[in-house]
């Protein structure tokens, strides 16, 4: 069931909004004023908002842009209502980012036929959205499965040559300093092959738990490039 989110001042139009709506089959939370708006907005996350444009406290137009500052709010489909049919307060509305614009006293028929095609566009955008961002995370991760292989290959070898050079400092070959500055190589290959090697298994596992993850695996990155500047 969705949920609007009425803001009207006159409690004759309110409620007979609220009626409409509850009848159509909606969910209806309403607010008295812009403030109280706002707040129910945050709290509930509607999936549209129905806003008076001329209220005392906060406007509509202060509501819209209100809204718009915080993430959680800013993509909900949000339609100005007003008594005023000044084509100044349209172009408002539509130039703050507004998707629609009703003029009262509205004809229901008009105002359920508004509503439902909002909520539907929204709801293909966020689908689409979704396959988009569903297939930049596929590439991402092939990417990264990929790399994190390419690299571990070469510091392997890395590690084998580092070992060679150890032996030649045991033959006496090599001083204190070298010797010091292979082991510092060493640790910072077995760092990074580590993490390699931990991102790997990362991939590999579903993307619930790779989500969990996801910022211990950051911060982990940051720490070996310090590491290794």
């Amino acid at each position: 069931m969705k949920l609007i989110l009425v803001i009207e001042d006159d409690l004759g139009v309110r409620e007979n909004t609220v009626d409409i709506l509850e009848l159509e089959g909606y969910q209806v939370i309403a607010a008295v004023n812009g403030k109280e708006g706002v707040a129910l907005a945050e709290q509930n996350i509607p999936d549209l908002i129905l806003c008076d444009v001329s209220m005392p406290y906060l406007d509509g137009f202060g509501v819209f842009m209100q809204l718009a500052k915080n993430l959680k709010t800013a993509g909900i489909p949000f339609i100005f209502v007003t008594g005023q049919a000044h084509s100044s307060d349209q172009m408002n509305g539509i130039q703050l980012g507004a998707d629609d614009y009703i003029i009262k006293p509205y004809d229901v028929d008009v105002l359920l036929a508004t509503i439902k095609s909002r909520i539907e566009k929204h709801e293909k955008n966020k689908e689409e959205m979704g396959r988009e961002l569903s297939a930049y995370v596929h590439e991402l991760e092939t990417l990264l499965y990929m790399t994190s292989h390419r690299v571990r290959s070469p510091m392997a070898r890395c590690l084998g040559l580092i070992g060679l050079l150890e032996n030649e400092y045991v033959n006496g070959n090599l001083n204190d300093e070298m010797k010091a500055t292979l082991t510092y190589l060493k640790e910072s290959v077995r760092s990074l092959d580590e993490f390699t090697r931990d991102l790997t298994q990362f991939m590999s596992e579903s993307h619930g738990t790779r989500s969990t993850k996801l910022e211990a695996y950051r911060n982990l990155f940051d720490q070996k490039h310090e590491e290794l500047e």
